[in-house]
């Protein structure tokens, strides 16, 4: 019998050992998923920073490109996150097989994804020239944008793997994987951008194809751990069949995550490359630098948010509301103190940060002033993320995205074009001011959406909510196909 099958059944009211010291819980969780986003923030640091180097128009060009292919490729993650959601309760139930079964439905999920966005490869430098970006601009920005959609079944792939391997509580394996396409895409981002040991200098077109060497390298090396001896005996991390019941299962709940993440990416992206570019290429580099720190601040909160979503499933995989509610405000607690501190680096030291990028003056001065807007979003941005990610652990997918989508259409594209429109004279201060707006609210929506507690009603395994169930060892039940797979989601009319 497994480690998690021979826990025993939790009594009412009572914890479980582990959770008597509710910090060292969360933290031994999500310092790996924070390292992990941490390692992402400095390979986009990276990447802009060496391409800085060769000039502000291929710096700015790369940072737009791969706004408008992560946008696309989003949709996917955001469906994959919930790979974690269903991963994390069949751990917490002690259902075991069903862990590495819902793994490869994400997987599949990955390759058909990856194959279905093949054929917006040629739209690219249709798409940047249709937002008025001047000719050889665009052509960077398309050649970023396509080299990276052509590695999107991968990145998805690697995404699926490690919602799995944090849900089974193994956040280290994903640190180490994320870790080595840190050093790895800072080591081909020298090979190919600036052209080492042999090369041309291949610029913006380099980068892409260092990141794409970097994800690649992830992949890898979070596959060497899933498909162990080990984890094959215990999670079944061999049984690949596509499975009707368990990807119904997935789409249900993870495409409004899905659309979430993708309108929400999708907005930003816009809101950069559309509403910023109203007025002038300083301001567009400017904008982008400001991205890149404030990835320094969100980033490692997407970490910590899904460490939360592994702990709020796995206490309702046990029948644990109670302490699922615990961790998720324990997790903003967190956050909270973190973004308080990346908000006095922004604001005191805006002039410091952004003469790590450039020695122009405007931008210089534009950037500034972008980084004062950062300070004040970031505290409402960890109510976002942190409770966002709480919800999406208990299945609560679909309100969060009509929100969400609803949110920062309304006041992020439509709000900020308007402003950047009618009120020019303002500067990118405008739209900037609509955009923390929006975080404001949507933050305080969040936790106001998570504290009224609908999601406690939510039930992804078909039993009682709030009833504990006896973990048992389920390495002999029939397969979900020769079963009944029961997904009921208790939706809230009046939301």
């Amino acid at each position: 019998m497994t480690a998690v099958a021979q826990q025993p059944q939790l009594e009412a009211g009572e914890e479980p050992a582990h959770s008597r010291q509710p910090l060292v819980e969360l933290l031994l969780l999500a310092a790996p998923t924070i390292a992990q986003m941490a390692s992402y923030t400095v390979m986009q640091f990276a990447d802009t920073y060496m391409l800085s180097r060769v000039g502000d128009a291929e710096a700015t060009a790369a940072g737009l490109g791969g706004m408008a292919a992560f946008s696309l490729i989003s949709f996917g993650v955001g469906v994959l996150m919930v790979v974690n959601t269903l991963v994390s309760q069949s751990f917490g139930r002690g259902d075991l097989p069903a862990c590495g079964r819902y793994l490869w439905q994400g997987i599949w999920f990955s390759v058909l994804f990856g194959l279905a966005v093949m054929p917006l490869l040629w739209a690219g430098g249709v798409l940047f020239r249709a937002l008025g970006h001047e000719a050889h601009f665009a052509a960077m920005e398309a050649t970023f944008f396509r080299l990276l959609l052509l590695a999107a079944a991968v990145k998805l792939a690697a995404v699926s793997l490690g919602q799995f391997l944090i849900a089974v509580n193994r956040p280290n394996v994903v640190l180490l994987a994320a870790s080595s396409a840190m050093v790895a895409d800072v080591f081909f981002n020298w090979l190919f951008v600036f052209g080492h040991w042999g090369f041309r200098p291949m610029g913006v077109a380099g980068s892409a194809w260092a990141t794409n060497c970097a994800v690649t390298l992830e992949l890898l090396v979070l596959a060497v751990f899933v498909w162990r001896p080990a984890a094959i005996l215990r999670f079944r991390t061999l049984d690949w069949r596509p499975r009707r019941g368990l990807m119904r299962s997935l789409l249900i709940v993870g495409v409004p995550s899905g659309v979430q993440v993708v309108a929400e990416v999708l907005a930003w992206t816009l809101f950069t490359v559309w509403i910023v570019a109203q007025f002038d290429q300083p301001t567009m580099a400017a904008n982008n630098y400001t991205f890149r720190f404030m990835s320094v601040s969100f980033m490692p909160i997407y970490g910590l948010s899904t460490a939360v979503t592994a702990l709020v499933g796995r206490y309702i995989g046990m029948g644990r509301r109670d302490l699922a509610a615990k961790r998720a405000h324990l997790g903003f607690a967190v956050a909270a103190a973190y973004t308080l501190a990346c908000t006095a680096l922004f604001y005191f030291g805006r002039s410091w940060l952004m003469g790590l990028f450039t020695t122009d003056p405007v931008i210089l001065h534009t950037g500034g002033l972008l980084l004062v807007f950062a300070a004040a979003y970031q505290v409402f941005d960890a109510l976002y993320i942190i409770y966002n990610g709480a919800l999406r652990g208990a299945g609560d997918t679909f309100v969060p995205a009509v929100a969400t989508g609803t949110l920062c259409w309304v006041i992020t594209v439509g709000g900020g074009y308007a402003v950047a429109r009618l009120r020019h004279g303002w500067g990118v201060a405008g739209p900037w001011t609509v955009a923390l707006i929006y975080g404001v609210i949507l933050g305080v929506w969040m936790l106001v959406r998570f504290n009224r507690g609908r999601w406690r009603l939510i039930k992804l395994d078909g039993g009682e909510p709030g009833v504990p169930q006896a973990p048992s060892d389920r390495s002999n039940v029939p397969a979900p196909s020769d079963r009944v797979v029961a997904l009921q989601l208790t939706t809230d009319s009046s939301s």
